[in-house]
């Protein structure tokens, strides 16, 4: 199927709008940011006004908490962990498809401020996601829990699950994935192929970024590289990914891993879209959003 005119135009801005910084450029800009220190993160201005009152923002311990539909009786609850590479705040598309999914889904949704590099590392985020994950556990003991993530989100909400696995806490029922990075490495041999075809993703800057999120750390860590995890805690998965982006392969990859332990799973993939492509304003996005309200609301 032919991917529509608007997904045509959103590749052309993207592949304009970004600017590659290179290896050595990426890790000036972060050690820049160490430097400057975090900032609090405010809500995009667009967000502001157009989702005054639907979005609450409270503070939980080290972790800055976002609301949505928190006046939801529904017996479920969705965990969202936004994407940025590990150094990005969330992005104002982020919030766009937000609203576009909880006005279709009767349920609250809570999206952690988590902390980043290069100020914070794996180690840090997983300890403050753990304390907010077990107060989640002790105010909402019924809830099924859904989590979902987009990006370097996606491959945090895996490894996290891994590691709930490992302290033996209640895991979600299902993970609805919008291109997860599932493997910090990136030596897959299929991606140069495909990185070819990618307008916002280089491997170089990736690598960079993840070697700070790392701190370190084997990059194989199944906490910043699920791919390499015991697949065997999750439940049912979902993925979205697009053709014309190199995580591809290694969503396929993953898919196949999980394939081969028996978990269900399915795969969405956009014929010649781009990385997490749900969040663009495109009808394939539309459709995606659709199937997600549908996963959600089949819970």
């Amino acid at each position: 199927m032919a991917r529509s005119r608007s997904a045509k135009i959103c590749e052309t801005i993207a592949r304009r709008a970004v600017v590659p910084k290179g290896k050595t450029m990426t890790e000036v800009l972060m050690e820049y940011h160490r430097h400057k220190g975090k900032k609090r993160y405010d809500l995009p201005l667009l967000i502001k006004i157009k989702d005054r009152g639907k979005i609450d923002d409270v503070t939980s311990g080290d972790m800055r908490l976002f609301y949505m539909n928190v006046e939801s009786q529904s017996d479920r609850l969705i965990i969202y962990l936004h994407g940025g590479a590990y150094v990005e705040e969330m992005l104002p598309f982020h919030w766009l498809m937000l609203d576009k999914i909880t006005a279709s889904v009767d349920a609250p949704f809570i999206i952690p401020d988590y902390p980043l590099a290069p100020l914070a590392d794996f180690k840090t985020c997983y300890a403050q996601l753990e304390t907010f994950y077990r107060k989640v556990l002790k105010y909402y003991p019924d809830k099924k829990i859904i989590f979902m993530g987009d990006s370097a989100g996606g491959g945090l909400a895996l490894g996290f699950t891994m590691y709930l696995a490992k302290l033996s806490l209640k895991l979600p029922e299902k993970h609805i994935l919008m291109s997860p990075w599932v493997d910090l490495l990136m030596d897959n041999p299929e991606i140069p192929e495909y990185q070819k075809n990618d307008p916002t993703l280089k491997r170089g800057e990736l690598l960079v970024e993840a070697f700070y999120w790392a701190n370190g750390s084997d990059l194989k860590d199944y906490r910043l590289s699920p791919i390499y995890g015991d697949v065997s805690c999750l439940k049912d998965v979902t993925l979205f990914v697009g053709t014309h982006e190199f995580f591809y392969p290694d969503v396929m990859k993953f898919s196949k891993i999980l394939e081969e332990h028996k978990i269900p799973n399915r795969v969405c993939v956009g014929e010649g879209l781009n990385h997490v492509y749900p969040a663009f304003p495109i009808p394939e996005a539309d459709e995606a959003i659709a199937k997600m309200c549908e996963i959600i609301n089949e819970t």
